[in-house]
């Protein structure tokens, strides 16, 4: 049965989507209630007197005078495009618009649909947005990365120059303990060749004799230097060294420095690991010092500081503890921070600890803790081995 036109026009003026026809004045010559609506028109208020154009943004009347002459022309029967409207509010709308030729009231008309796409364009363009923002961030991520690692080296270049600062205090510190006794001697010597000179009994074996031990005392003395001086070096390179020799070279030059406080040694294995030794000499002497000004703070009557090295088959294993009391467990969490620290500002940096993290993770790969013992607090440095 044929279709009567009563039937497209019960379709077309249902439909969801915009639907128009323009003749060749540029006229509407129909506009369905979804088209006229999009705009913000009543059907009658387009159909017949107002010209397609007037509802067209006017930086998209170039685009669209060309496509309606095209079509017109049967240059190009069909075209889909996007373009931006006009609510009769002023507000823009953008659409997107399939048109096509047609013979309307026997003259060559144009006919399509549009959809408004506003929302969809509205969509695109913050997506397109946010993409340009993400290439932009990803363009300067790499930039920004390096600039934080600059940012922390430099950080962890400062802390370790106010440590070897720290250190070299604690040098000087041992160097005059270790003199002390050899400058006496020396003091001593002069004094006997002055005594005996006066007393008319200075001989040529009594001279030599003299003159032997002090520069045997001098020998000693220059060779003090050396040994502190090769303890806080840096190195360059990574090499084998003795765990057990390292442990116990810092511990007996520690020891020399400290006269009240019982220093225990427990080495329990003997073993070879890579790395730098100086590094693990500075992390073990900063938890030696750490203990002692805890025992001298809290004036424990017979303080005492214990260092183990122990191990298994996939580690290594330092121990340093003392009988100071502990750490209060509100702040316990809280020693490795930089800058942290319960000691008085002239007495204290708060880098030590934080300076021990650092070296043991980073340079060592290995790990340290701390915890409270029975009797004081326990740190635990875990290495692997090599």
């Amino acid at each position: 049965m044929p279709i009567d036109k009563t039937y497209f026009r019960l379709l077309t003026d249902n439909a969801m989507v915009g639907v128009y026809i323009i003749d060749r004045e540029q006229l509407f010559q129909y506009v369905n209630p979804a088209l006229a609506s999009m705009l913000g028109y009543r059907p009658e208020e387009l159909v017949g007197t107002v010209s397609f154009l007037s509802v067209i943004h006017p930086d998209e009347i170039p685009l669209l005078v060309s496509n309606y002459q095209q079509r017109l022309s049967g240059e190009i029967p069909h075209s889909h495009y996007q373009s931006r409207a006009l609510h009769k509010s002023g507000r823009v709308v953008t659409v997107e618009i399939y048109a096509t030729s047609i013979n309307f009231n026997d003259q060559r008309s144009l006919a399509g649909t549009v959809i408004d796409i506003t929302a969809r364009s509205t969509a695109e363009e913050l997506l397109l947005q946010q993409q340009k923002a993400l290439e932009l961030l990803n363009s300067s991520l790499e930039q920004r990365i390096d600039d934080a690692l600059a940012a922390s080296r430099e950080k962890d270049r400062i802390v370790m120059q106010q440590s070897r600062f720290a250190a070299l205090g604690e040098m000087a510190a041992g160097i005059a303990h270790q003199w002390r006794q050899p400058l006496n001697m020396l003091g001593l010597s002069v004094q006997m060749l002055q005594l005996t000179q006066a007393k008319g009994a200075l001989t040529n074996e009594f001279m030599d004799r003299h003159c032997e031990k002090s520069l045997e005392i001098l020998k000693y003395m220059s060779q003090t230097i050396d040994d502190f001086r090769n303890f806080f070096s840096p190195e360059s390179e990574p090499h084998y060294y003795g765990l057990d020799e390292a442990v116990e070279r810092v511990v007996a030059f520690f020891t020399c420095s400290v006269d009240t406080i019982a220093i225990t040694t427990d080495i329990r294995i003997r073993s070879t690991i890579r790395g730098h030794v100086n590094e693990l000499s500075q992390v073990i002497l900063t938890l030696l010092n750490n203990a002692r000004d805890a025992l001298l703070e809290r004036q424990v009557a017979a303080p005492a500081i214990t260092v183990s090295v122990t191990g298994d088959d996939t580690m290594n294993l330092i121990r340093v503890s003392d009988n100071a009391g502990g750490i209060p467990e509100q702040i316990i969490d809280l020693v490795f921070d930089p800058f942290f620290s319960t000691k008085d500002a002239s007495r204290g940096t708060g880098l030590g600890l934080y300076m021990v993290k650092s070296l043991v993770e980073k340079s060592m790969k290995g790990t340290v803790t701390v915890r409270n013992s029975g009797a004081g607090a326990e740190f635990s440095i875990m290495l692997p081995l090599h």
